[in-house]
């Protein structure tokens, strides 16, 4: 027999044996036997109801894939997940067996949905199940592309979304079984990119993040994304393998445009500049806790040579007339509240101040760094200085129960000294503003107060501000 037979004839019995292959194992994958076991097998490790749409397809090389169509994902009744592509790379010996071997999971298209109701449960909140049912989940890889995450907070008021996001994660194994030991098992590497990342207030783009997780300690580090006009980079720490969940941010934005920030609050123009934010803040608690009142650490934001928007400031402090009605609050509460003034603002009719007087002022500095415990920010230094003033800002900042806390804002003199203060309270949404308290006379121009102040008190006063604006020279 000719050498060429004879490849013919072995080439002829690889076809049989590979059609008889697919004859044998094609119930078996693409009919309804593999499409239900899948949906068991899911259906039972999220402990949801999960359905397949279409009909699964496969695909023998590289390696043995499936090719699952129209994925939904329940729970309760309420829908959790959409997907419309899930490719699962099959390990082939384990169709012999009870149980699917998954090697790796490709999503293309999810949009994932969770959302926690007033009384504090979440859409996926389910019956954890008995200790002998906890399984190990062993997945080399995991991957999403062009998909979607929403979370809707009717607890407490808050909305997140992740928009058009690629993820790729290896080594990914977990105990799946109550989710505090879900998470205390959770192990993986890998990264993280979406086109966005809003909430009510801001918009972060071009988001990117490496991700590390062993034994129940997942860290995002480094992180990088586009916010306010400006460049963020930071590092999230989350540990879950104690009592109770602990989470670690520190974050910085250089060059953050003040015109952006003040947008988050109103679209009339308030101000334009650059400035520089940093944080570094630790919290704890459970997702049914509102762990903001665990936050502790710091907050600071910088700025100098910015343009406010709001009429020129010496000119109104120059002018006795002025003071019986001008408002400390207005000219400057949305700049001292500095990182945190999108929450501390939310209810502030920025429309009347702007409409109040014309011109500009120039803000030669602006320092606004604030020491948070237990949910209340504490102002350390917090003031501002236009070419001929200072203001300043004590108190508080309850970010629990969003309300102002024995806040005070003060026209200060060159020692430091009081002229004219104002105090804020009530609610972030619904302040109070009182009228402002002269402390010593201000007729006359602002260069002729310092003097007036220093007969009428001498070289002594009671000290207001004492931080690193330095005074008008």
């Amino acid at each position: 027999m000719s050498n060429t037979m004879k490849r013919a004839l072995v080439a002829l019995a690889a076809l049989v044996a590979l059609a008889i292959l697919i004859v044998w194992l094609g119930p078996r994958l693409l009919g309804a036997n593999v499409q239900s076991r899948l949906e068991a097998a899911a259906s039972d490790a999220l402990g949801m109801q999960v359905q397949i749409g279409g009909r699964p397809a496969l695909r023998f090389f590289p390696g043995l894939h499936v090719t699952l169509g129209n994925v939904r994902i329940r729970n309760r009744g309420a829908d959790i997940a959409s997907i419309d592509e899930v490719k699962l790379g099959v390990e082939l010996k384990s169709l012999m067996h009870k149980g699917l071997k998954i090697q790796s999971v490709r999503f293309k298209n999810a949009k994932i949905t969770l959302v926690r109701d007033k009384d504090g449960h979440f859409n996926v909140d389910r019956p954890p199940p008995p200790e002998s049912s906890a399984t190990v989940a062993d997945i080399a890889e995991v991957s999403f592309t062009d998909s979607s995450l929403s979370f809707s907070d009717a607890q407490f008021g808050e909305d997140f979304a992740a928009e058009n996001c690629s993820v790729e994660l290896r080594g990914l194994t977990f105990t799946s079984s109550a989710s505090a030991d879900f998470l205390k098992t959770l192990s993986l590497t890998g990264s993280l990119a979406c086109a966005r990342m809003r909430t009510e207030n801001l918009v972060g783009s071009a988001v990117k993040a490496s991700v590390t997780g062993t034994n129940g300690i997942l860290k995002f580090d480094p992180i990088a994304l586009e916010l306010l006009g400006g460049h963020g980079s930071g590092d999230v720490t989350a540990d879950f393998s104690g009592a109770e969940p602990v989470y670690h941010v520190r974050s910085a934005i250089s060059k953050l445009q003040i015109a952006d920030f003040s947008r988050t609050v109103t679209a009339a123009k308030i101000a334009e500049g650059a400035l520089d934010f940093s944080a570094n803040l630790t919290m704890r608690g459970t997702p049914n806790a509102r762990v903001m009142r665990t936050t502790a650490g710091e907050a600071s934001l910088h700025g100098i040579n910015l343009v406010l928007e709001i009429g020129d400031l010496d000119q109104e402090f120059s002018r006795y007339e002025s003071t019986q009605s001008f408002n400390l609050v207005d000219m400057g509460a949305f700049l001292l509240a500095g990182p945190l003034g999108v929450a501390v603002t939310k209810g502030y009719d920025y429309s009347r101040i702007l409409k109040k007087s014309e011109g500009r002022t120039t803000i030669r500095t602006l320092i606004s760094q604030w020491k948070i415990a237990r949910g209340i920010a504490e102002a350390q230094d917090v003031a501002l200085a236009t070419p001929q003033n200072r203001i300043a800002m004590k108190g508080g900042l309850d970010l629990v129960n969003d309300t102002y806390e024995d806040v005070t804002i003060a026209l200060v003199g060159p020692q430091g000294c009081a002229r004219v203060e104002q105090k804020i309270h009530g609610s972030f949404g619904k302040p109070i503003v009182d009228n402002p308290n002269v402390v010593m006379s201000i007729t006359g121009p602002a260069r002729k107060l310092i003097n007036k102040s220093k007969k009428l008190f001498g070289a002594k006063c009671t000290v207001f501000y004492s931080g690193a604006v330095q005074p008008p020279q």
